[in-house]
């Protein structure tokens, strides 16, 4: 009976062993690993997830990416080493379900992009009222979307309009105006007690539909319609055409937004991370930036300095960190030592030890400055 039970069980255990699959090779998931690299060197700009299992003796790469022809790239990859015979079920996305409505624009003041699907997950940026982002997939609350600024995320799809592309360029034939106070409401009627149909943040857009009087009746992507005071936009065009701006303006600007709350991923006048205060401030006067302030720092042309600060001239980026290859933190220069940045909250500091708002720490973190002017 014992010899009977051990066969038995030899057996089972044979037939499992038979069935499990074969390891992947661990060339092929170095090769998989290095691929993602090239393609998505910047998880926040750019998706390629991708994994490999064995189906009988042909290695199967699945996965998901942003990257356009990466089948390709990865197939030559692993055929040059040897690794063959392979598939690539890598999803190109936008997913293919989609079809043509992959874009759309945004319909709240403030829609938070987050690292996941959850209202849990950490936000990582921000999308404003107006701005047009490429839907990715849909997942039936939070979708993966790419912003315009190429930032990657998930969003609540109740702050978006999705569309089809032909009816993006429709809507962005029309005429925008764009809010020019640090925030209000759109209002249903034409006076200022009626019922908000949106609050609304400074530099965000929304369409023209009709000037009445003193006041514009404007539209959102998803159909509302609303009024704002004529005094409180400015139209788009004239916006486009504004001369470059002076070093002194940038610091006006600058200086209205001290106090104003920091938050993480801000940039809009709800609260400011570091470098969306400073990506506003340009923002504001047509100038675009980069989302991080380690993307900042590649932008404009350095600065030398040194222990004077002769150099520098208000409007020049200030970046911080503990080395120049991890920059954590940018502000705006405002002379006299001083520089204006959003920390706890939108402030100015010295690089002066003799100045009472003196950061010690800021002193010892600056490693480069770059002029955008």
């Amino acid at each position: 009976m014992k010899s009977i039970l051990y066969s038995l069980s030899l057996f089972i255990c044979v037939a499992a062993a038979a069935q499990e699959p074969a390891a992947v090779p661990r060339q092929a998931d170095e090769i998989i690993s290095r691929t993602g690299l090239i393609l998505a060197p910047d998880r926040r700009l750019a998706l390629f997830n991708a994994a490999a299992e064995m189906h009988g003796d042909t290695l199967v790469v699945k996965g998901e990416t942003t990257a356009a022809g990466a089948c390709d790239t990865l197939l030559a990859a692993l055929a040059e080493a040897g690794v063959a015979p392979v598939r690539c079920e890598i999803e190109q996305l936008p997913e293919a379900g989609l079809g043509d409505r992959c874009v759309g624009v945004i319909t709240v003041s403030t829609a938070l992009l987050r690292r996941g699907p959850s209202e849990k997950e950490e936000i990582i940026n921000q999308a404003l009222l107006g701005e047009t982002f490429t839907l990715l997939k849909d997942t039936h609350y939070f979708d993966l979307v790419q912003l315009g600024d190429g930032y990657i995320g998930y969003i609540d799809g109740g702050s978006t309009a999705v569309m089809s592309r032909s009816e993006l360029a429709a809507w962005e034939s029309r005429p925008k105006v764009l809010f020019w106070k640090k925030w209000g409401e759109i209002r249903s009627e034409k006076n200022d007690q009626s019922v908000p149909v949106s609050d609304i943040v400074l530099g965000t857009s929304v369409t023209l539909v009709k000037k009445e009087g003193k006041w514009l009746r404007v539209a959102l992507a998803d159909g509302r319609e609303g009024y704002l005071r004529r005094d409180e936009v400015i139209e788009a065009g004239k916006f486009a055409r504004q001369p470059k701006p002076t070093p002194t303006q940038l610091v006006a600007t600058a200086r209205q937004f001290t106090g104003y709350p920091y938050l993480w991923g801000g940039r809009s006048t709800k609260g400011f991370d570091c470098s969306g205060f400073t990506l506003t401030i340009y923002k504001l006067h047509g100038i675009s930036l980069p989302r991080d302030a380690n993307m900042q720092v590649l932008a404009g042309r350095e600065v030398p300095v040194d222990s004077s600060f002769s150099m520098l001239q208000p409007g020049d980026l200030l970046f911080f960190g503990r080395t120049r290859s991890r920059i954590t933190h940018v502000g705006m220069y405002i002379g006299d030592y001083r520089f204006i940045h959003s920390g706890d909250l939108v402030l100015i500091n010295s690089f002066n030890p003799a100045h009472a708002d003196f950061s010690p720490r800021r002193a010892r973190d600056l490693q480069a400055v770059r002029r955008i002017l």
